[in-house]
């Protein structure tokens, strides 16, 4: 199985959307014409922030200091009350002060370093049928809720339909078998079932109507008839299960989202990002939809004031366009700090997911006999054929001097991954392969990561340690999948191995927590506390439980404390990111990223809810992007953080 073929994460797969407009010129024309009526950012603002709880350095969660100083999209100070008022009035240019409540805590902007923001966009037009609710799973969540869903969905758009002849297109996205309360196969015999009970079996007068699933995982679709018709794959998949390069034809004729969707689907997940308290969002995978038109909106948008995040972005490596990256575009690691869009790494994808049975694993899956994805062996699947093809991609990247970010999920594509990169980073050629020559002056590439790292060996850890890679936990897999892993999909002994993030922190390995949006929700404080906990929350009866000693708990000798998961959402993964000179602590020069929330995650007990933890307010650059609950009556400072 080549690199063109399989793809890994729900985000990371380019059937998603062929082509959001009409042909590219008329496109980029569109784009700058709608650019044009945005407006601009607003100048930063001059700010002393005190009282409350005031971190600065996630490095030293000790160090609580009394007040903060930001200016010109930089922090000017932190220190004593007294220290930083002095130091504000001599810059000679107006300020004004605000203070926290006691209970308040100022903290670096959070980082969400690995999600997909115009996949996230686009799926905005389609029906959500994900197991979560908010930042919680949906506790009732199985084939009964979705046929609901999907029944209102289709009257909806059979009422709507103003011509009977043209077929009506019901899509959605997120559904996931291995999260519903009774495990069910979605296939078209269950589709069109739902067709029938929502329009009737008479369906004189009405249009046709076509459903289109894609499964969580992004490696399986599911198609009514109608939809199969269309697509004319009806007699080579009449059971309706599609796999990617299908799920591609059936994605070519669905109806596509206009310009001004695609932008405002952007700033909706923006918006969503700051609601959480993200102020950096790194694209795992830009390009991957609509090749360059991604940069190029991308770059467009940080011109105006609806960028309210800094984004940082990987170009998505496998398949045809690597070529086009390597020859257009070098990593933008040197950017101007308060720049808000820049590329910084290239992302493949070596295997697919866990949860959907596709990440290649060496030992056969437990549910392989009940669960079986169409083409796709027992053990899952490797992208890469052979999988020494990987190195010499890998060569060609790190020639340029690109950071790479490699998606491997199962422990046997985590191996490789790590082959590749032993003979990728020491320039050796694989076989059959000649040595290329580095262009000339281009820096070293590193900080090359593995994402997901999900089924990680004691082997693979240390090779790790011993290459300089370092891992990003998609570490919903423990809270939200724990149970569907340890009881179904792996086994309880296998399931020990996911998401290690205390063994590979104990090694000396720079760690960090994502969300892979929109496979699970954003949420970094939800992030750090499923990585303290590691409550398996399928066993939870609802969103209102209080885990105890004897809820179960998924390894808990791989928890994290308090100050590693802190770091894990602020400066180590800014460091992962090449954005660590730039943010993911609030030291003096550094850009003034920081969020202010209600209460304080550090001083929380294990099992307390962080992600319900209100954020109050969220600045990116000295400019304040997102105000939230009403702040209580102000008086007097809080005595969180004793005078230096």
């Amino acid at each position: 199985m080549s690199e063109n073929a399989q793809f890994g994460c729900a985000c990371c797969s380019p059937h998603l959307m062929l082509s959001a407009a009409g042909p590219e010129g008329t496109w980029q024309d569109d784009l700058l014409e709608a650019i044009k009526h945005l407006p601009q950012p607003q100048p930063p603002e001059s700010v002393l922030f005190h009282g409350g709880h005031i971190y600065p350095n996630p490095h030293d969660t000790g160090l609580c200091v009394e007040a903060i100083g930001i200016a010109d999209h930089r922090v000017v100070i932190t220190g004593t009350l007294a220290e930083v008022r002095a130091a504000m009035a001599a810059r000679g240019v107006p300020f004004r002060e605000q203070q926290l409540d006691a209970e308040q805590t100022l903290l670096p902007g959070l980082i969400e370093p690995h999600a997909h923001m115009v996949p996230s966009a686009l799926m905005t037009t389609w029906l959500d049928l994900s197991a979560f609710d908010e930042q919680y799973l949906n506790y009732g969540y199985g084939i009964a809720s979705i046929k609901e869903k999907l029944k209102t969905a289709i009257i909806k758009a059979v009422h709507a339909a103003t011509d009977p002849t043209r077929p009506v297109w019901v899509c959605g996205y997120g559904i996931d078998p291995s999260l519903m309360t009774v495990w069910t196969d979605i296939n078209k015999t269950v589709l069109d079932g739902i067709v029938a009970d929502a329009i009737g079996h008479d369906v004189s007068g009405k249009p046709p109507v076509a459903v289109f699933l894609l499964n969580a995982s992004g490696h399986i679709g599911y198609a009514s008839l109608v939809a199969l018709e269309l697509a004319k794959l009806l007699d080579s998949h009449p059971d309706g299960v599609l796999t990617e390069l299908q799920i591609s034809v059936v994605t070519a004729i669905v109806p596509q989202p206009s310009l001004t969707t695609l932008i405002g689907g952007l700033r909706k997940v923006m918006e969503d990002a700051n609601a959480r308290g993200i102020t950096t969002l790194f694209d795992a995978g830009l390009g991957m939809t609509m090749g360059p038109l991604e940069v190029l909106v991308m770059r467009a948008l940080a011109t105006t004031s609806w960028m309210t995040v800094r984004v940082g972005a990987a170009l998505f490596g496998n398949g045809d366009n690597l070529a086009l990256w390597l020859a257009t575009y070098r990593p933008e690691l040197s950017s101007a700090p308060e720049v808000l869009f820049s590329l910084r790494a290239i992302k493949l994808v070596a295997d697919g997911s866990n949860q959907g049975l596709t990440g290649l694993q060496s030992v056969d899956y437990q549910c392989c006999e009940a669960h079986q994805v169409p083409g796709v062996g027992r053990r899952g699947l490797f992208n890469f054929d052979p999988a020494l093809r990987l190195a010499a991609v890998m060569q060609q990247i790190a020639r340029f001097g690109w950071p790479m970010m490699t998606h491997a999920n199962g422990d046997a594509a985590i191996a490789n991954v790590l082959a590749a990169y032993r003979l990728a980073l020491n320039v050796v050629p694989p076989p059959g392969e000649s040595p290329q020559p580095k262009p000339v002056d281009v820096p070293p590439a590193s900080r090359h990561r593995i994402e997901h790292a999900s089924l990680l060996t004691d082997e693979s850890i240390d090779a790790m340690k011993e290459l300089d890679v370092s891992p990003s936990f998609l570490i919903g897999h423990a809270g939200y999948w724990g149970k569907a892993f340890s009881e179904t999909i792996l086994g309880k002994d296998r399931a020990q191995m996911l998401d290690r993030c205390r063994s590979a922190a104990d090694a000396g390995l720079r760690i960090s927590l994502h969300s892979d949006h929109f496979v699970t929700p954003l949420g970094p404080l939800r992030n750090m506390e499923q990585a303290i906990g590691r409550w398996m929350e399928g066993y939870w009866k609802d969103k209102t439980a209080h885990p105890g000693r004897s809820d179960p708990v998924l390894n808990k000798g791989e928890r994290l404390n308090t100050d590693q998961a802190l770091r894990a959402i602020t400066i180590d993964a800014a460091w992962q990111c090449n954005l660590d000179k730039q943010v993911g602590s609030l030291e003096a020069g550094k850009q003034a990223d920081l969020v202010i929330l209600a209460g304080n995650p550090l001083t929380a007990p294990i099992g307390a809810r962080l992600r319900d933890i209100d954020v109050l307010e969220t600045w990116v650059s000295g400019r304040k992007v997102f105000h939230g609950p009403v702040l209580r009556a102000q008086g007097e400072a809080g005595a969180g953080c004793a005078a230096a």
